[in-house]
Protein backbone atom coordinates (compact mmCIF):
# COMPACT_ATOMS: atom_id res chain seq x y z
CA UNK A 1 0.00 0.00 0.00
CA UNK A 2 2.76 2.37 0.97
CA UNK A 3 4.88 1.31 -1.99
CA UNK A 4 2.02 1.95 -4.41
CA UNK A 5 1.41 5.36 -2.98
CA UNK A 6 5.10 6.19 -3.32
CA UNK A 7 5.05 5.22 -7.00
CA UNK A 8 1.98 7.35 -7.64
CA UNK A 9 3.55 10.35 -5.97
CA UNK A 10 6.78 9.86 -7.89
CA UNK A 11 4.94 9.67 -11.21
CA UNK A 12 2.95 12.78 -10.39
CA UNK A 13 6.13 14.69 -9.58
CA UNK A 14 7.74 13.55 -12.83
CA UNK A 15 4.64 14.51 -14.83
CA UNK A 16 4.56 17.92 -13.23
CA UNK A 17 8.20 18.52 -13.95
CA UNK A 18 7.75 17.45 -17.61
CA UNK A 19 4.72 19.70 -17.99
CA UNK A 20 6.67 22.58 -16.49
CA UNK A 21 9.50 22.07 -18.97
CA UNK A 22 7.12 21.94 -21.94
CA UNK A 23 5.24 24.99 -20.66
CA UNK A 24 8.54 26.87 -20.39
CA UNK A 25 9.49 26.00 -23.98
CA UNK A 26 6.09 27.07 -25.35
CA UNK A 27 6.23 30.27 -23.31
CA UNK A 28 9.62 31.17 -24.85
CA UNK A 29 8.27 30.41 -28.32
CA UNK A 30 5.20 32.60 -27.67
CA UNK A 31 7.38 35.46 -26.40
CA UNK A 32 9.53 35.25 -29.54
CA UNK A 33 6.43 35.53 -31.71
CA UNK A 34 5.20 38.47 -29.63
CA UNK A 35 8.57 40.22 -30.04
CA UNK A 36 8.45 39.78 -33.81
CA UNK A 37 4.88 41.16 -33.93
CA UNK A 38 5.94 44.24 -31.97
CA UNK A 39 9.00 44.69 -34.19
CA UNK A 40 6.89 44.50 -37.35
CA UNK A 41 4.32 46.92 -35.92
CA UNK A 42 7.06 49.45 -35.14
CA UNK A 43 8.39 49.33 -38.73
CA UNK A 44 5.65 51.53 -39.96
CA UNK A 45 5.37 52.32 -43.65
CA UNK A 46 3.00 55.21 -43.04
CA UNK A 47 5.51 57.91 -43.98
CA UNK A 48 6.58 56.09 -47.14
CA UNK A 49 2.98 55.51 -48.16
CA UNK A 50 2.31 59.21 -47.55
CA UNK A 51 5.23 60.15 -49.86
CA UNK A 52 3.94 57.84 -52.58
CA UNK A 53 0.46 59.26 -52.18
CA UNK A 54 1.83 62.76 -52.83
CA UNK A 55 2.99 61.68 -56.28
CA UNK A 56 0.42 62.57 -58.88
CA UNK A 57 -0.52 59.18 -60.25
CA UNK A 58 -3.13 57.94 -62.64
CA UNK A 59 -4.13 54.85 -64.59
CA UNK A 60 -2.53 51.55 -63.64
CA UNK A 61 0.04 53.27 -61.41
CA UNK A 62 -2.70 54.86 -59.30
CA UNK A 63 -4.55 51.56 -59.02
CA UNK A 64 -1.35 49.85 -57.94
CA UNK A 65 -0.74 52.42 -55.16
CA UNK A 66 -4.35 52.19 -53.96
CA UNK A 67 -4.08 48.44 -53.74
CA UNK A 68 -0.81 48.80 -51.87
CA UNK A 69 -2.41 51.21 -49.38
CA UNK A 70 -5.40 48.90 -48.80
CA UNK A 71 -3.09 45.92 -48.31
CA UNK A 72 -0.95 47.86 -45.84
CA UNK A 73 -3.98 49.07 -43.83
CA UNK A 74 -5.41 45.57 -43.69
CA UNK A 75 -2.05 44.17 -42.59
CA UNK A 76 -1.51 46.71 -39.79
CA UNK A 77 -5.11 47.13 -38.62
CA UNK A 78 -6.50 43.64 -39.04
CA UNK A 79 -3.90 40.98 -39.65
CA UNK A 80 -1.44 41.86 -36.91
CA UNK A 81 -4.16 42.43 -34.23
CA UNK A 82 -5.68 39.04 -35.10
CA UNK A 83 -2.31 37.34 -34.64
CA UNK A 84 -1.84 39.24 -31.36
CA UNK A 85 -5.24 38.02 -30.08
CA UNK A 86 -4.41 34.44 -31.03
CA UNK A 87 -1.14 34.75 -29.14
CA UNK A 88 -2.91 36.14 -26.03
CA UNK A 89 -5.27 33.15 -26.03
CA UNK A 90 -2.27 30.80 -26.24
CA UNK A 91 -0.62 32.54 -23.29
CA UNK A 92 -3.81 32.11 -21.18
CA UNK A 93 -3.83 28.41 -21.95
CA UNK A 94 -0.20 28.20 -20.93
CA UNK A 95 -0.99 29.84 -17.60
CA UNK A 96 -3.66 27.15 -16.98
CA UNK A 97 -1.30 24.35 -18.08
CA UNK A 98 -3.58 23.49 -21.00
CA UNK A 99 -0.72 22.18 -23.16
CA UNK A 100 -2.28 19.57 -25.42
CA UNK A 101 -3.27 21.89 -28.34
CA UNK A 102 -0.62 24.57 -27.79
CA UNK A 103 1.99 23.14 -30.18
CA UNK A 104 -0.34 23.19 -33.19
CA UNK A 105 -1.65 26.66 -32.36
CA UNK A 106 1.87 28.04 -32.03
CA UNK A 107 2.84 26.58 -35.44
CA UNK A 108 -0.27 28.11 -37.05
CA UNK A 109 0.47 31.49 -35.44
CA UNK A 110 4.10 31.37 -36.64
CA UNK A 111 2.90 30.64 -40.19
CA UNK A 112 0.47 33.57 -40.12
CA UNK A 113 3.24 35.82 -38.81
CA UNK A 114 5.59 34.66 -41.59
CA UNK A 115 2.92 35.45 -44.20
CA UNK A 116 2.44 38.89 -42.64
CA UNK A 117 6.19 39.59 -42.72
CA UNK A 118 6.36 38.47 -46.35
CA UNK A 119 3.45 40.74 -47.25
CA UNK A 120 5.13 43.60 -45.39
CA UNK A 121 8.42 43.07 -47.25
CA UNK A 122 6.63 42.92 -50.60
CA UNK A 123 4.90 46.25 -49.86
CA UNK A 124 8.19 47.82 -48.78
CA UNK A 125 9.86 46.65 -52.01
CA UNK A 126 7.05 48.06 -54.16
CA UNK A 127 7.24 51.41 -52.35
CA UNK A 128 11.02 51.50 -52.89
CA UNK A 129 10.62 50.59 -56.55
CA UNK A 130 8.00 53.28 -57.14
CA UNK A 131 10.09 55.91 -55.39
CA UNK A 132 13.16 54.94 -57.44
CA UNK A 133 11.11 54.87 -60.63
CA UNK A 134 9.76 58.35 -59.93
CA UNK A 135 13.28 59.63 -59.21
CA UNK A 136 14.60 57.95 -62.39
CA UNK A 137 11.93 59.60 -64.47
CA UNK A 138 12.78 62.99 -62.98
CA UNK A 139 16.45 62.36 -63.60
CA UNK A 140 15.67 61.28 -67.16
CA UNK A 141 13.85 64.55 -67.70
CA UNK A 142 16.96 66.48 -66.69
CA UNK A 143 19.29 64.33 -68.81
CA UNK A 144 17.08 64.49 -71.90
CA UNK A 145 16.70 68.26 -71.57
CA UNK A 146 20.47 68.63 -71.45
CA UNK A 147 20.94 66.36 -74.46
CA UNK A 148 18.34 68.19 -76.52
CA UNK A 149 19.90 71.53 -75.64
CA UNK A 150 23.36 70.19 -76.64
CA UNK A 151 21.95 68.82 -79.90
CA UNK A 152 20.22 72.10 -80.65
CA UNK A 153 23.43 73.98 -79.96
CA UNK A 154 25.42 71.60 -82.21
CA UNK A 155 22.98 72.04 -85.07
CA UNK A 156 22.97 75.83 -84.67
CA UNK A 157 26.74 76.28 -84.39
CA UNK A 158 27.85 73.50 -86.78
CA UNK A 159 25.04 73.52 -89.28
CA UNK A 160 27.57 73.67 -92.14
CA UNK A 161 29.14 70.38 -90.97
CA UNK A 162 26.03 68.43 -91.88
CA UNK A 163 25.40 69.75 -95.38
CA UNK A 164 22.19 68.31 -96.87
CA UNK A 165 21.51 66.39 -93.64
CA UNK A 166 21.05 69.55 -91.54
CA UNK A 167 17.44 70.22 -92.49
CA UNK A 168 16.34 66.64 -91.84
CA UNK A 169 18.29 66.55 -88.57
CA UNK A 170 16.55 69.69 -87.35
CA UNK A 171 13.20 68.14 -88.22
CA UNK A 172 14.12 64.99 -86.32
CA UNK A 173 15.22 67.03 -83.30
CA UNK A 174 11.99 69.00 -83.38
CA UNK A 175 9.94 65.79 -83.57
CA UNK A 176 11.97 64.37 -80.71
CA UNK A 177 11.33 67.45 -78.57
CA UNK A 178 7.61 67.16 -79.31
CA UNK A 179 7.69 63.56 -78.18
CA UNK A 180 9.51 64.73 -75.07
CA UNK A 181 6.70 67.18 -74.30
CA UNK A 182 4.26 64.30 -74.62
CA UNK A 183 6.42 62.32 -72.20
CA UNK A 184 6.30 65.19 -69.67
CA UNK A 185 2.51 65.31 -69.88
CA UNK A 186 2.19 61.59 -69.30
CA UNK A 187 4.71 61.83 -66.44
CA UNK A 188 2.70 64.65 -64.83
CA UNK A 189 -0.47 62.64 -65.20
CA UNK A 190 1.09 59.93 -63.03
CA UNK A 191 0.73 56.96 -65.37
CA UNK A 192 4.17 55.53 -64.66
CA UNK A 193 3.72 52.44 -66.82
CA UNK A 194 2.89 54.52 -69.91
CA UNK A 195 5.74 56.87 -68.94
CA UNK A 196 8.18 53.95 -68.90
CA UNK A 197 7.21 52.95 -72.44
CA UNK A 198 7.63 56.49 -73.75
CA UNK A 199 10.96 56.90 -71.95
CA UNK A 200 12.40 53.81 -73.66
CA UNK A 201 11.32 55.15 -77.05
CA UNK A 202 12.74 58.59 -76.29
CA UNK A 203 16.10 57.20 -75.20
CA UNK A 204 16.34 55.00 -78.32
CA UNK A 205 15.44 57.88 -80.65
CA UNK A 206 17.79 60.24 -78.80
CA UNK A 207 20.65 57.75 -79.10
CA UNK A 208 20.01 57.32 -82.84
CA UNK A 209 19.96 61.09 -83.43
CA UNK A 210 23.05 61.54 -81.27
CA UNK A 211 24.95 58.93 -83.32
CA UNK A 212 23.96 60.72 -86.52
CA UNK A 213 25.14 64.07 -85.15
CA UNK A 214 28.40 62.48 -84.06
CA UNK A 215 29.25 60.53 -87.25
CA UNK A 216 27.77 62.53 -90.11
CA UNK A 217 30.24 65.48 -90.02
CA UNK A 218 33.20 63.26 -90.89
CA UNK A 219 31.21 61.44 -93.59
CA UNK A 220 30.01 64.75 -95.04
CA UNK A 221 33.56 66.16 -94.97
CA UNK A 222 34.74 63.14 -97.00
CA UNK A 223 31.77 63.58 -99.33
CA UNK A 224 32.35 67.31 -99.79
CA UNK A 225 36.10 67.84 -99.58
CA UNK A 226 37.92 64.51 -99.93
CA UNK A 227 36.22 62.20 -102.40
CA UNK A 228 35.52 64.74 -105.17
CA UNK A 229 39.16 65.84 -105.27
CA UNK A 230 40.38 62.23 -105.15
CA UNK A 231 37.98 61.15 -107.89
CA UNK A 232 38.98 64.08 -110.09
CA UNK A 233 42.65 63.26 -109.49
CA UNK A 234 42.06 59.60 -110.33
CA UNK A 235 40.18 60.40 -113.52
CA UNK A 236 42.91 62.80 -114.64
CA UNK A 237 45.64 60.26 -113.85
CA UNK A 238 43.79 57.47 -115.65
CA UNK A 239 43.22 59.67 -118.70
CA UNK A 240 46.93 60.52 -118.87
CA UNK A 241 47.97 56.91 -118.32
CA UNK A 242 45.58 55.83 -121.05
CA UNK A 243 47.26 58.29 -123.40
CA UNK A 244 50.67 56.96 -122.33
CA UNK A 245 49.62 53.41 -123.18
CA UNK A 246 49.10 52.00 -119.71
CA UNK A 247 46.84 49.00 -119.22
CA UNK A 248 45.41 47.54 -116.00
CA UNK A 249 44.53 44.15 -114.63
CA UNK A 250 41.13 45.51 -113.53
CA UNK A 251 38.48 47.43 -115.46
CA UNK A 252 39.26 50.96 -114.26
CA UNK A 253 36.38 52.53 -116.19
CA UNK A 254 33.93 50.20 -114.55
CA UNK A 255 35.41 50.94 -111.13
CA UNK A 256 35.19 54.72 -111.72
CA UNK A 257 31.55 54.32 -112.77
CA UNK A 258 30.93 52.34 -109.59
CA UNK A 259 32.57 55.08 -107.48
CA UNK A 260 30.44 57.77 -109.17
CA UNK A 261 27.34 55.69 -108.46
CA UNK A 262 28.33 55.28 -104.82
CA UNK A 263 28.90 59.03 -104.51
CA UNK A 264 25.42 59.68 -105.89
CA UNK A 265 24.01 57.14 -103.43
CA UNK A 266 25.79 58.90 -100.57
CA UNK A 267 24.20 62.18 -101.64
CA UNK A 268 20.73 60.69 -101.22
CA UNK A 269 21.65 58.92 -97.98
CA UNK A 270 22.90 62.22 -96.51
CA UNK A 271 19.69 63.97 -97.59
CA UNK A 272 17.59 61.27 -95.93
CA UNK A 273 19.90 60.97 -92.91
CA UNK A 274 20.20 57.21 -93.39
CA UNK A 275 23.18 56.76 -91.09
CA UNK A 276 23.76 53.05 -91.76
CA UNK A 277 23.67 53.60 -95.54
CA UNK A 278 25.96 56.64 -95.17
CA UNK A 279 28.53 54.63 -93.20
CA UNK A 280 28.41 51.73 -95.66
CA UNK A 281 28.80 53.96 -98.74
CA UNK A 282 31.53 56.00 -97.07
CA UNK A 283 33.49 52.83 -96.36
CA UNK A 284 32.99 51.49 -99.90
CA UNK A 285 34.08 54.78 -101.45
CA UNK A 286 37.19 54.87 -99.28
CA UNK A 287 38.13 51.25 -100.10
CA UNK A 288 37.44 51.52 -103.86
CA UNK A 289 39.31 54.82 -104.19
CA UNK A 290 42.28 53.39 -102.26
CA UNK A 291 42.12 50.30 -104.46
CA UNK A 292 42.29 52.44 -107.59
CA UNK A 293 45.18 54.49 -106.20
CA UNK A 294 46.99 51.23 -105.46
CA UNK A 295 46.45 49.98 -109.03
CA UNK A 296 47.72 53.23 -110.52
CA UNK A 297 50.80 53.23 -108.28
CA UNK A 298 51.43 49.56 -109.06
CA UNK A 299 51.34 50.07 -112.83
CA UNK A 300 53.39 53.27 -112.69
CA UNK A 301 56.03 51.61 -110.54
CA UNK A 302 55.94 48.46 -112.70
CA UNK A 303 56.67 50.47 -115.85
CA UNK A 304 59.64 52.20 -114.25
CA UNK A 305 61.11 48.88 -113.13
CA UNK A 306 60.28 47.18 -116.43
CA UNK A 307 61.90 49.82 -118.62
CA UNK A 308 64.92 49.99 -116.31
CA UNK A 309 65.49 46.23 -116.49
CA UNK A 310 64.63 45.79 -120.19
CA UNK A 311 68.07 46.77 -121.68
CA UNK A 312 69.89 44.39 -119.35
CA UNK A 313 67.38 41.67 -120.17
CA UNK A 314 67.95 42.18 -123.91
CA UNK A 315 71.70 41.78 -123.42
CA UNK A 316 71.13 38.71 -121.28
CA UNK A 317 68.88 37.17 -123.94
CA UNK A 318 71.32 38.02 -126.74
CA UNK A 319 74.15 36.37 -124.82
CA UNK A 320 72.05 33.26 -124.12
CA UNK A 321 71.12 33.00 -127.82
CA UNK A 322 74.79 33.34 -128.87
CA UNK A 323 75.75 30.68 -126.39
CA UNK A 324 72.97 28.46 -127.67
CA UNK A 325 74.03 28.84 -131.30
CA UNK A 326 77.61 28.10 -130.36
CA UNK A 327 76.52 25.05 -128.38
CA UNK A 328 74.37 23.69 -131.23
CA UNK A 329 77.23 24.12 -133.73
CA UNK A 330 79.66 22.43 -131.37
CA UNK A 331 77.28 19.53 -130.73
CA UNK A 332 76.65 19.15 -134.45
CA UNK A 333 80.40 19.05 -135.10
CA UNK A 334 81.02 16.58 -132.28
CA UNK A 335 78.17 14.36 -133.46
CA UNK A 336 80.14 13.73 -136.66
CA UNK A 337 82.92 12.08 -134.69
CA UNK A 338 81.24 10.97 -131.47
CA UNK A 339 78.05 9.30 -130.39
CA UNK A 340 76.26 11.63 -127.93
CA UNK A 341 74.49 9.23 -125.61
CA UNK A 342 73.14 11.58 -122.94
CA UNK A 343 70.49 13.49 -124.89
CA UNK A 344 72.87 16.44 -125.26
CA UNK A 345 71.48 17.45 -128.66
CA UNK A 346 67.84 16.91 -127.62
CA UNK A 347 68.35 18.93 -124.42
CA UNK A 348 70.11 21.69 -126.34
CA UNK A 349 67.25 21.89 -128.86
CA UNK A 350 64.74 22.10 -125.96
CA UNK A 351 66.72 25.04 -124.59
CA UNK A 352 66.65 26.59 -128.05
CA UNK A 353 62.84 26.30 -128.12
CA UNK A 354 62.61 27.99 -124.73
CA UNK A 355 64.81 30.81 -125.97
CA UNK A 356 62.63 31.12 -129.07
CA UNK A 357 59.54 31.57 -126.88
CA UNK A 358 61.28 34.21 -124.80
CA UNK A 359 62.49 35.97 -127.96
CA UNK A 360 58.97 35.94 -129.39
CA UNK A 361 57.55 37.57 -126.25
CA UNK A 362 60.18 40.29 -126.49
CA UNK A 363 59.55 40.74 -130.24
CA UNK A 364 55.79 40.93 -129.63
CA UNK A 365 56.42 43.71 -127.12
CA UNK A 366 58.75 45.54 -129.53
CA UNK A 367 56.33 45.22 -132.45
CA UNK A 368 53.22 46.15 -130.43
CA UNK A 369 50.72 48.61 -131.88
CA UNK A 370 51.15 52.12 -130.56
CA UNK A 371 47.47 52.10 -129.64
CA UNK A 372 47.82 48.91 -127.64
CA UNK A 373 47.61 49.26 -123.87
CA UNK A 374 50.30 47.55 -121.82
CA UNK A 375 49.71 46.16 -118.35
CA UNK A 376 53.22 46.72 -117.05
CA UNK A 377 52.72 44.73 -113.87
CA UNK A 378 52.08 41.69 -116.09
CA UNK A 379 55.02 42.58 -118.30
CA UNK A 380 57.29 43.00 -115.28
CA UNK A 381 56.18 39.64 -113.90
CA UNK A 382 56.94 38.01 -117.28
CA UNK A 383 60.30 39.78 -117.46
CA UNK A 384 61.25 38.47 -114.01
CA UNK A 385 60.07 35.01 -115.00
CA UNK A 386 62.02 35.08 -118.28
CA UNK A 387 65.13 36.39 -116.50
CA UNK A 388 64.98 33.44 -114.11
CA UNK A 389 64.48 31.13 -117.13
CA UNK A 390 67.52 32.61 -118.88
CA UNK A 391 69.63 32.02 -115.79
CA UNK A 392 68.51 28.41 -115.72
CA UNK A 393 69.04 28.02 -119.49
CA UNK A 394 72.63 29.27 -119.29
CA UNK A 395 73.31 26.92 -116.42
CA UNK A 396 72.02 24.01 -118.48
CA UNK A 397 74.01 25.19 -121.53
CA UNK A 398 77.17 25.14 -119.43
CA UNK A 399 76.34 21.70 -118.05
CA UNK A 400 75.87 20.30 -121.60
CA UNK A 401 79.04 22.01 -122.86
CA UNK A 402 81.02 20.67 -119.90
CA UNK A 403 79.68 17.17 -120.47
CA UNK A 404 80.99 17.06 -124.09
CA UNK A 405 84.07 19.25 -123.66
CA UNK A 406 86.22 16.29 -122.59
CA UNK A 407 85.33 14.03 -125.53
CA UNK A 408 88.44 14.91 -127.55
CA UNK A 409 90.68 14.62 -124.49
CA UNK A 410 88.98 11.36 -123.55
CA UNK A 411 89.66 10.04 -127.09
CA UNK A 412 93.29 11.05 -126.85
CA UNK A 413 93.66 9.40 -123.46
CA UNK A 414 91.93 6.25 -124.80
CA UNK A 415 94.45 6.07 -127.67
CA UNK A 416 97.31 6.45 -125.22
CA UNK A 417 95.79 3.74 -123.07
CA UNK A 418 95.56 1.35 -126.06
CA UNK A 419 99.17 2.06 -126.95
CA UNK A 420 100.11 1.33 -123.35
CA UNK A 421 98.09 -1.88 -123.50
CA UNK A 422 99.90 -2.94 -126.65
CA UNK A 423 103.29 -2.09 -125.17
CA UNK A 424 102.47 -4.04 -122.04
CA UNK A 425 101.44 -7.07 -124.07
CA UNK A 426 104.77 -6.98 -125.93
CA UNK A 427 106.66 -6.58 -122.67
CA UNK A 428 104.92 -9.59 -121.18
CA UNK A 429 105.68 -11.67 -124.29
CA UNK A 430 109.34 -10.64 -124.26
CA UNK A 431 109.68 -11.43 -120.57
CA UNK A 432 108.44 -14.98 -121.24
CA UNK A 433 110.51 -15.36 -124.42
CA UNK A 434 113.67 -14.45 -122.50
CA UNK A 435 113.16 -17.49 -120.23
CA UNK A 436 113.46 -19.93 -123.15
CA UNK A 437 110.71 -22.05 -121.71
CA UNK A 438 109.60 -25.19 -123.52
CA UNK A 439 106.22 -23.57 -123.98
CA UNK A 440 103.32 -21.90 -122.19
CA UNK A 441 100.18 -23.35 -120.56
CA UNK A 442 97.22 -23.56 -122.95
CA UNK A 443 94.98 -21.65 -120.54
CA UNK A 444 97.52 -18.83 -120.44
CA UNK A 445 97.79 -18.73 -124.23
CA UNK A 446 94.01 -18.50 -124.51
CA UNK A 447 93.86 -15.66 -121.96
CA UNK A 448 96.76 -13.86 -123.69
CA UNK A 449 94.95 -14.17 -127.01
CA UNK A 450 91.72 -12.89 -125.47
CA UNK A 451 93.39 -9.76 -124.10
CA UNK A 452 95.11 -9.21 -127.45
CA UNK A 453 91.77 -9.34 -129.21
CA UNK A 454 90.35 -6.86 -126.70
CA UNK A 455 93.14 -4.39 -127.43
CA UNK A 456 92.62 -4.81 -131.17
CA UNK A 457 88.86 -4.35 -130.76
CA UNK A 458 89.43 -1.14 -128.80
CA UNK A 459 91.69 0.16 -131.53
CA UNK A 460 88.95 -0.57 -134.08
CA UNK A 461 86.35 1.25 -131.94
CA UNK A 462 88.61 4.31 -131.86
CA UNK A 463 89.13 4.12 -135.62
CA UNK A 464 85.39 4.24 -136.38
CA UNK A 465 83.95 7.28 -138.10
CA UNK A 466 81.67 8.00 -135.13
CA UNK A 467 83.14 7.10 -131.78
CA UNK A 468 81.06 5.94 -128.82
CA UNK A 469 83.16 7.18 -125.92
CA UNK A 470 80.81 5.68 -123.33
CA UNK A 471 81.36 2.23 -124.81
CA UNK A 472 85.09 2.82 -125.18
CA UNK A 473 85.39 3.89 -121.53
CA UNK A 474 83.59 0.74 -120.44
CA UNK A 475 85.82 -1.43 -122.67
CA UNK A 476 88.93 0.34 -121.38
CA UNK A 477 87.99 -0.56 -117.84
CA UNK A 478 87.33 -4.19 -118.79
CA UNK A 479 90.55 -4.50 -120.82
CA UNK A 480 92.60 -2.89 -118.06
CA UNK A 481 91.15 -5.37 -115.59
CA UNK A 482 91.91 -8.32 -117.91
CA UNK A 483 95.44 -7.01 -118.63
CA UNK A 484 96.10 -6.73 -114.89
CA UNK A 485 95.01 -10.35 -114.53
CA UNK A 486 97.26 -11.37 -117.47
CA UNK A 487 100.19 -9.56 -115.91
CA UNK A 488 99.62 -11.45 -112.67
CA UNK A 489 99.40 -14.77 -114.54
CA UNK A 490 102.61 -13.97 -116.47
CA UNK A 491 104.48 -13.14 -113.28
CA UNK A 492 103.28 -16.38 -111.71
CA UNK A 493 104.74 -18.36 -114.68
CA UNK A 494 108.04 -16.43 -114.49
CA UNK A 495 108.35 -16.92 -110.74
CA UNK A 496 107.32 -20.59 -110.79
CA UNK A 497 109.56 -21.58 -113.74
CA UNK A 498 112.61 -19.74 -112.41
CA UNK A 499 112.27 -21.11 -108.87
CA UNK A 500 111.59 -24.60 -110.20
CA UNK A 501 114.88 -24.57 -112.17
CA UNK A 502 116.82 -23.35 -109.12
CA UNK A 503 115.23 -26.08 -107.01
CA UNK A 504 116.22 -28.70 -109.60
CA UNK A 505 119.85 -27.56 -109.37
CA UNK A 506 119.73 -27.50 -105.56
CA UNK A 507 118.20 -31.00 -105.53
CA UNK A 508 121.33 -32.45 -107.28
CA UNK A 509 123.09 -32.54 -103.90
CA UNK A 510 120.47 -34.92 -102.51
CA UNK A 511 119.34 -36.95 -105.52
CA UNK A 512 121.94 -39.74 -104.98
CA UNK A 513 121.43 -39.95 -101.26
CA UNK A 514 117.64 -39.67 -101.23
CA UNK A 515 115.72 -41.62 -103.85
CA UNK A 516 112.59 -39.64 -103.06
CA UNK A 517 114.35 -36.45 -104.09
CA UNK A 518 115.56 -38.05 -107.31
CA UNK A 519 112.07 -39.23 -108.06
CA UNK A 520 110.57 -35.77 -107.30
CA UNK A 521 113.25 -34.14 -109.41
CA UNK A 522 112.39 -36.29 -112.38
CA UNK A 523 108.63 -35.84 -111.90
CA UNK A 524 109.06 -32.08 -111.60
CA UNK A 525 111.18 -31.89 -114.74
CA UNK A 526 108.54 -33.87 -116.65
CA UNK A 527 105.87 -31.41 -115.51
CA UNK A 528 108.18 -28.53 -116.44
CA UNK A 529 108.60 -29.94 -119.97
CA UNK A 530 104.80 -30.08 -120.24
CA UNK A 531 104.57 -26.39 -119.30
CA UNK A 532 103.06 -27.11 -115.87
CA UNK A 533 105.47 -24.79 -114.04
CA UNK A 534 103.51 -24.17 -110.88
CA UNK A 535 102.81 -27.88 -110.36
CA UNK A 536 106.50 -28.67 -111.12
CA UNK A 537 107.62 -26.22 -108.42
CA UNK A 538 105.22 -27.68 -105.87
CA UNK A 539 106.58 -31.21 -106.38
CA UNK A 540 110.30 -30.39 -106.06
CA UNK A 541 109.75 -27.85 -103.24
CA UNK A 542 107.94 -30.43 -101.09
CA UNK A 543 110.74 -32.99 -101.65
CA UNK A 544 113.44 -30.50 -100.61
CA UNK A 545 111.52 -29.52 -97.46
CA UNK A 546 111.38 -33.16 -96.44
CA UNK A 547 115.14 -33.62 -96.56
CA UNK A 548 116.12 -30.08 -95.57
CA UNK A 549 113.47 -28.12 -93.74
CA UNK A 550 113.41 -24.43 -94.75
CA UNK A 551 115.46 -24.91 -97.85
CA UNK A 552 112.70 -23.87 -100.25
CA UNK A 553 111.78 -20.81 -98.25
CA UNK A 554 115.44 -19.75 -98.30
CA UNK A 555 115.63 -20.21 -102.07
CA UNK A 556 112.38 -18.29 -102.52
CA UNK A 557 113.61 -15.43 -100.35
CA UNK A 558 116.87 -15.16 -102.25
CA UNK A 559 114.94 -15.09 -105.52
CA UNK A 560 112.69 -12.27 -104.35
CA UNK A 561 115.67 -10.26 -103.21
CA UNK A 562 117.34 -10.62 -106.60
CA UNK A 563 114.20 -9.75 -108.56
Amino acid sequence: MVVGLTIIVTLAVIGYIAAAIIRHQYTNQAETIEFQIDDLAQKSLDSQMAEISKIALSGDSLKEVENMDNSYRYLMNRRLPEITEELADIKEQLASFKLFQIKGQLQMTEKKLADAKSQYQELANKISRLKKQALDYQKAVTELKEKYQAMRKTLLTKNFSYGPSAKNLEAQLKALEGKFEEYLKVLESGDLKQTDKLLKELRADTYTLGMALDKLPNIYRNFKNVYPDQIAELKSALEKMDTDGYGFEIDTKQLIAKIDQQLAGLTKALDDVELEACEELDLKLHDDIESLYTEIEKEYSARLHFEKRLPTFRQFLEHAVQQENKLLVELDHLSNNYLLNHHEQEDAHDLNKQLARIQKRLEDYNRRDLEEKICYSDQLALLKQDTASLTEIEQKQKAIADSVASLFQDEKEAKNAIQNFDAEMHRLKRSLDNLNLPGLPGEYNEYFLRVSHEVVALAKLLNQEQIDMDQIEKELLNTQSDLDALTKKTQEIIDASTLAQECFQYANRYRHKYPAVAKAQQEGMDLFEHCQYIESLDVIAQALEQVEEGSYKRLEQNYKQQH
